[in-house]
Parts: C-alpha cells; sequence; structure tokens
C-alpha cells in the first residue's frame, strides 16, 4: 500500500497532535491510541493492515509524546488525554472505532463516558482493562522514569533494558522500530521519545486519582 500521509490535529489547549493518515473509509474509519511512553508508530503493522482491508486509519501520537508538542502546563492527567481524543475524533468528522492500548484505551474510554459520548461507534481495548491493578500501573511508571534523566549510550544499551524487564518476550534483531520511541539529546545520548514530565512525581500522582476516580464513576465496568 501507499505510504501513510502526515496530519496535524490543534488542541483547545493549543497543542499540535502529530498522526498519519492510512487508507480511505470505504468501510470506515478507526482512530489508533497507543500506550503511554509509546509513539504512533507503534501502531504502523496493524494500520497497514486495516487499510489494505478498506479502513481510514488515523495513528496519533498522545500529547507529550512523539512527535506531538508537550504541555506547557504539565497537564498528562487522563481527563486531557481523553479531551485531546475527542478532539481529534471531532476532526475525523465521524464517529471513528477507537483501538486503544493501555493509556490510549483508557483515555478511550473517559472521552466515552465522561468528555463526549458518542465520539466512537466501538471501542476496543489493547492492555488495558476499566480496573487496574495499581501495583503493576507503579511497576510500568517505575521502568518508564528509571532512565529519564540519564538516557542511553546506544540503541543497543535500550534494548537491553527492554530485555530485561520484559524477558519473555522475543528480543527483535532490528532496532528501527526502538529508535522511533527514542530521540538524541544535544549530548549525543538517546532519551525516550516523551516529555519527561509526564512521569514525574506529581503527574503520575495525579494521573493515578483520576483512574481511580474514573472506576468509582463507572462501577458497570
Amino acid at each position: 500500500m501507499n505510504a501513510p500521509s502526515q496530519a496535524v490535529f490543534r488542541t483547545t489547549d493549543g497543542l499540535d497532535l502529530a498522526a498519519d493518515r492510512y487508507g480511505q473509509p470505504r468501510r470506515g474509519s478507526v482512530l489508533m491510541a497507543h500506550g503511554g511512553g509509546q509513539t504512533r508508530h507503534a501502531w504502523t503493522k496493524t494500520a497497514a493492515a486495516l487499510a489494505d482491508r478498506g479502513w481510514e486509519v488515523v495513528t496519533v501520537d498522545l500529547r507529550g509524546h512523539g512527535d506531538s508538542g508537550w504541555s506547557p502546563t504539565g497537564d498528562y492527567g487522563i481527563q486531557r488525554f481523553a479531551e485531546d481524543l475527542a478532539e481529534v475524533s471531532r476532526a475525523m468528522g465521524g464517529r471513528p472505532a477507537l483501538i486503544g492500548a493501555s493509556l490510549g484505551g483508557l483515555a478511550g474510554l473517559y472521552a466515552e463516558a465522561e468528555i463526549a459520548p458518542g465520539s466512537f461507534s466501538s471501542i476496543t481495548l489493547v492492555d488495558i482493562v476499566p480496573s487496574m491493578d495499581p501495583d503493576g500501573a507503579a511497576k510500568v511508571m517505575e521502568f518508564m522514569s528509571a532512565h529519564v534523566a540519564q538516557g542511553f549510550g546506544s540503541l543497543e544499551e535500550a534494548a537491553e533494558v527492554i530485555a530485561a524487564y520484559l524477558p519473555h518476550r522475543p528480543r527483535p534483531a532490528d532496532h528501527s522500530g526502538l529508535a522511533k520511541n527514542l530521540r538524541q539529546g544535544d549530548d549525543g545520548r538517546l532519551r525516550w521519545h516523551w516529555d519527561p514530565g509526564f512521569v514525574s512525581g506529581v503527574h503520575r500522582g495525579r494521573s493515578l486519582r483520576d483512574a481511580d476516580a474514573f472506576h468509582t464513576r463507572l462501577p458497570g465496568l
């Protein structure tokens, strides 16, 4: 299939969200939202496969991630992510099906339940459930925080860290996908391709409080 076209969605608080658009909406539209610490490139193969089957697919970098803008106020609570997804849905001109992984899935649920009901024709959750294990979420945040300051000296070093964290997963020989999740700083070191403020202690606490409140308001899920 043809390479995706690039798109930008402007949020109501002035951030630009980077996105890729695949295919034509012969069967409908799909919005894909990645997990925390990832980028839209996590969906490349899936988006291409759906586009080949007649779907228009938009993959978006969440605020503070990938090529999207960083929040000047440090607002990375679940409500703000949810508002962003609802705004992207409106900009797409319809009710796309949402496929959301982890943070992207939780933000989609929040958007549908609390921000703008009817934003999505359906929601498919990947690696997330409405009631999360706090210990598991804390473990993920601990991993994400571990190398924020010092970064990595090479792709191979970053790959070693991921392999140690996920020993059950086959280790890929090609690091090109990993490279898209890293950015090179002025000091030459590689760091995760997201705003360090996303995993700071203040924002982490806010996100967890938001999630707890969300579960309380939606006891049927």
